[in-house]
């Protein structure tokens, strides 16, 4: 399950860099790395403490409901397939959340679509897209999982922590994409580990 895992963490994480690397290449590589231009930098916290605690503090509450409905998908989601798998499982989850899922859609949604959006169109309008496209894709890939109410559910509150963890990349931390991927694979994480250990069943 480990090497699976692996492998198939590092081939996703390949097919999210092929469009923002192509992109990268073809306009902006002689001014900038790749890395500055798409977030992977050492935030640089701007913004009011007040604002950022509240924005982490909503997103923690949507996430908690976001585990809950995940954990009503009774085995549908990808997290599931790590169910009472011990101490392999577990380490697997870490390539789960942290490359397979946080860093390959924070480079893809808010590295590069939000980005490239927020130039084009401005913060609030590129933003709020990229984060509806990050809840459609959920969607979509969780449909067979959820009734049409549940699945709702999930579109909305993958949309809402899609646009706060971009707020707090692009308005609280420089532009910098570590913070949205430190939450977002630390979320995944804790579903991941409750199908290993059995908390989330």
């Amino acid at each position: 399950m480990v090497f699976t895992t692996v492998i198939s963490s590092f081939v996703q994480l390949s097919l999210a860099l092929v469009i923002p690397v192509a992109w990268w290449a073809v306009t902006t590589r002689r001014r900038v790395e790749f890395a500055t231009w798409i977030g992977l930098v050492v935030p640089e916290w701007k913004a009011a403490r007040q604002r950022l605690v509240l924005a982490l503090m909503v997103w923690a509450a949507v996430a908690v409901l976001s585990v809950a409905l995940l954990s009503s998908a009774a085995g549908g989601t990808a997290s599931s397939r790590f169910a009472g798998s011990g101490i392999y499982g577990a380490i697997a989850v870490l390539f789960y959340a942290f490359i397979q899922t946080g860093l390959s859609e924070e480079i893809l949604f808010r590295g590069f679509l939000g980005k490239k959006l927020s130039e084009k169109f401005g913060f609030r309008v590129g933003n709020t897209v990229q984060a509806v496209v990050f809840g459609l894709v959920h969607v979509v890939l969780l449909s067979s999982a959820f009734t049409l109410f549940p699945l709702i559910g999930v579109g909305v509150l993958t949309a809402v922590s899609g646009w706060i963890m971009g707020w707090v990349n692009e308005e609280a931390a420089g532009g910098s994409i570590l913070p949205s991927w430190m939450m977002h694979s630390l979320a995944n994480l804790l579903v991941g580990w409750g199908a290993v250990f059995g908390f989330l069943a």
